[in-house]
């Protein structure tokens, strides 16, 4: 329709232009025939049609009688039935490695120089969610030094232990028996004993043990978190000299918001029936604390409650702090805090230390660490490589020192005298780890003793250094390597003289003991994974050295042997 329109008004406007074009020329023509005026035209014309505009209005029906309907609306109420189904939707799982085959545990023997036999078995149950038990037992001898008569020694031990896992707890139970025959063969140089009866020197130790265990399995940091440990032994050796220890420790601890409030106890009593009837001894202590941590720092603060009976009863109080800061991520982290204590001392801690000690006069007394200050940085320099180092200065009133029993007529064994301490300390310690293969350290430790009345703190070097490695080839060769070294020590010593009025003196002197320097090698090649054979190098640089005065160690010797998994 617009196309239509649009045509006819083209006609349209070109016959209006046909039209005016007739009549100027007209014009034109009866102007020259009537009039001779000449007209001058100054341009051409130049005709203009203005712009065209569509009428945009459409038309419309304007209807007078327009009915508007009325609407009624109305809801039926009818209940459809739907039917819930919820579909079980399954746990995650992550998909780890596979589990590593375990084997029900070991057997393994072995034969060295000196008349060195070894048993070792070992017998644990396998993965249980409910369980777990286990057995082991070690028999270890040897004739001893070739060149020292009654050297000879004896090491037996056996443990039955098991655990039980329930929902909230875990408990764990243990029984250990252990028989210790050794014998005093440390005479001194210049002695003139005359020993027939190999019974004479000999010791022997029967340790019946225990221990028992609750913990809770922690899962939720705002609830209680609390465990308990009894432990008890008891002593009886050749002389019938025994001993019953008890020693009950316990924590409990609740964090609130950032701090963790927490208090620990202990309780040690010692019964000890020797020669010298002396009184039982009892610790009872108590060390509440709280530490707050923060997203750099941490700190520790409490005190410590000690009671230490004796011979009579003391009370002692200590300070408990401790300070934290991460400077650099777990890369460094300098630490200071101050701390002390009281440490029970027994019959058995004595023997695991030094064996050669006289039982029958033997006394027992606890010892009262008074103060603690140490500082020290730790942390990582590679993600293989950490470290540690601290400084401490201690006091030790009633510290343990080994000397010679002169009151024994052989002067064959040590007994325990006692003296106040004043310690500063030095450690360091380099740690190389690269996955399971291959990890070394390296410990030092630097001991700086002032005793208050002995001259020297007898059989205690002031330095100690360990380097200890382990390389795993391929899980088929594995190399083991110790060296270490001990500084110089010091034993005590009596000298007698006459004076210028012929009174017999006796003056005590210090006798220096040479330092240890002891490697050792182990190689083991994995035949299978259940069949091994191992072989041990002691002393290798064949080290003549005395661990306690007049008590020379084995040199150079070998051990070897098989080991079977089942």
């Amino acid at each position: 329709m617009n196309n239509i329109l649009k045509m006819t008004y083209q006609k349209l406007i070109k016959s209006t232009l046909v039209t005016i074009a007739c009549f100027l020329g007209f014009t034109q023509s009866y102007a020259q025939t009537l009039d001779t005026t000449t007209i001058v035209t100054v341009k051409p014309y130049s005709p203009t049609l203005s712009d065209a505009f569509k009428i945009k209005d459409n038309p419309s029906i304007q209807d007078t009688d327009k009915i508007v309907p009325t609407l009624k609306y109305s809801f039926m109420n009818k209940q459809v039935p739907v039917a819930f189904e919820i579909n079980e939707i399954k746990p995650a799982k992550i998909k780890g490695e596979p589990l590593v085959k375990l084997y029900h545990g070991y057997g393994k023997l072995g034969f060295g120089t000196n008349k060195t036999p070894l048993a070792e078995l070992y017998f644990n149950s396998t993965r249980s969610k409910n369980f777990s038990y286990g057995f082991y037992g070690k028999h270890l001898s040897s004739s001893g030094i070739s060149s020292i008569d009654y050297s000879d020694f004896s090491d037996n031990h056996i443990s039955l232990f098991g655990k039980r896992f329930l929902k909230d707890f875990t408990l764990y139970a243990k029984f250990d028996y252990d028989r210790n025959v050794i014998h005093y063969y440390g005479f001194p140089e210049n002695s003139s004993a005359d020993i027939n009866d190999k019974d004479l020197l000999k010791q022997r130790f029967n340790k019946f043990g225990g221990t028992a265990s609750l913990t809770r399995n922690f899962t939720d940091s705002a609830q209680f978190d609390y465990n308990f440990d009894i432990n008890y032994h008891h002593i009886i050796d050749l002389l019938e000299v025994t001993e019953d220890n008890i020693n009950l420790s316990g924590s409990l601890s609740k964090f609130h918001k950032s701090e963790l409030y927490a208090i620990d106890v202990e309780t040690n009593f010692n019964k000890l029936n020797n020669n010298l009837n002396q009184d039982n001894t009892l610790i009872v202590g108590l060390k509440p604390h709280i530490k707050t941590t923060a997203d750099k720092w941490q700190f520790k603060v409490g005190l410590g409650l000690y009671i230490n009976q004796m011979d009579k009863t003391k009370f002692h109080f200590y300070p408990e702090a401790e300070f934290k800061y991460d400077v650099v991520q777990q890369i460094i982290i300098p630490y200071v805090g101050i701390t002390g204590g009281v440490t029970p001392n027994n019959l058995n801690s004595f023997y695991t230390e030094n064996p050669f000690i006289n039982t029958t006069t033997l006394g027992v007394a606890n010892t009262n660490q008074k103060y603690n200050i140490y500082a020290g940085i730790r942390g990582s320099i590679s993600k293989h490589l950490t470290f540690n180092t601290s400084f401490s200065k201690q006091k030790l009133e009633r510290a343990p020192l080994y000397v010679k029993d002169v009151s024994n007529v052989l002067e064959n064994q040590f007994t325990v005298i006692y003296d106040t301490l004043a310690l500063t300390k030095i450690s360091g310690e380099l740690a190389y780890q690269k996955l399971e293969k291959f990890k070394i350290i390296l410990v030092g430790d630097y001991y700086g003793y002032t005793p208050e009345n002995e001259i020297k703190a007898w059989h205690r070097p002031d330095l100690k250094i360990s380097l200890n490695g382990i390389y795993d080839l391929s899980d088929k060769i594995i190399v083991r390597a110790d060296l270490f070294y001990i500084n110089n020590q010091f034993a005590k010593v009596y000298t007698t003289f006459t004076d210028a009025s012929n009174q017999t003196i006796t003056v005590p002197e210090a006798i220096e003991l040479k330092g240890i320097l002891d490697a050792n090698l182990g190689l083991e090649y994995r035949y299978t994974k259940k069949l091994s054979a191992f072989i041990q190098f002691n002393n290798i640089a064949a080290a003549k050295y005395q661990k306690w005065q007049d008590y020379r160690i084995q040199r150079f010797n070998v051990l070897g042997g098989l080991t079977y998994s089942f």
